[in-house]
């Protein structure tokens, strides 16, 4: 099997249980650096934020307790009989995202796929061969939820080994609506909302604009939280438009 299941999370337990000072950054950096300090190891570690407060410990803690871990290697194993062989060594994560109380990772821009890579930061992703299962501490934690972040991350990450990065959005709503096809996502759009989001996207299918991109996947309250024009579309609207093409297209 590709897919190898690296447990983290008490890496994270660990470094929260710190006093938030100084020694706390460098246990952090200590962790995530090679041995030499000039790589990273660690890789799923670097976008959690190593001076989250109180809450981010808690946050882990409920995980653990979930058994999360057992439940992100069971959704790879899973997903791994499912997916188009990949011919590489991956190690695949759970890691914690603070989006909650913390300036560390911001979401809009953290968690964009594969579109948002250039082709060099898409080699040095292979080169590390490390697939990170983002947890966000904004969002309630259950087996179905890991489950899902599994299921998408891990699709995403095979897209890369087989498919051309998506440029337009046009591209990228089909690679967008099959990696949440395949993680089992539940369309939160109704039909009208739906219709109305597909007329306002269809001048921009062909848009290559990153502002534009982006606001068009996570609606306006992207636009507001970067300053990018808005579109006058809901939370997310573009993503549940692009669940929604997804699974018209594989059940015709």
């Amino acid at each position: 099997m590709p897919w190898q299941y690296v447990p983290l999370l008490h890496h994270l337990e660990e470094l929260y249980r710190k006093p938030r000072d100084p020694t706390r950054f460098r246990a952090y950096l200590a962790k995530v650096l090679n041995a030499q300090g000039d790589d990273v190891e660690l890789v799923p570690l670097i976008a959690a934020n190593p001076m989250a407060k109180e809450h981010a410990l808690a946050y882990v803690q409920e995980l653990l307790a979930l058994q999360a871990e057992a439940l992100a290697q069971s959704a790879m194993e899973e997903a791994a009989q499912q997916l188009p062989a990949v011919q590489a060594q991956l190690k695949v994560s759970l890691t914690v995202l603070d989006d909650a109380r913390g300036g560390w990772t911001h979401r809009y821009t953290t968690q964009k796929g594969l579109w948002g890579l250039s082709e060099r930061e898409l080699a040095l992703a292979h080169r590390y061969g490390w697939v990170s299962i983002p947890c966000w501490t904004s969002e309630k934690p259950s087996p179905e939820y890991i489950r899902q972040q599994t299921r998408l991350h891990l699709y995403q990450a095979a897209w890369s080994y087989h498919q051309a990065i998506p440029k337009t959005l046009r591209e990228i709503l089909v690679y967008e609506g099959q990696a949440l096809r395949f993680a089992g996502a539940v369309q939160w759009l109704d039909d009208e909302e739906l219709a109305y989001t597909r007329a306002v996207l269809e001048p921009h299918l062909d848009s290559t604009h990153y502002p534009t991109l982006l606001v068009a996947l996570e609606g306006d309250p992207a636009a507001q939280a970067l300053g990018y024009p808005p579109l006058g579309l809901s939370p997310k609207a573009g993503l549940a438009l692009a669940l929604a093409e997804a699974t018209t297209h594989n059940s015709s």
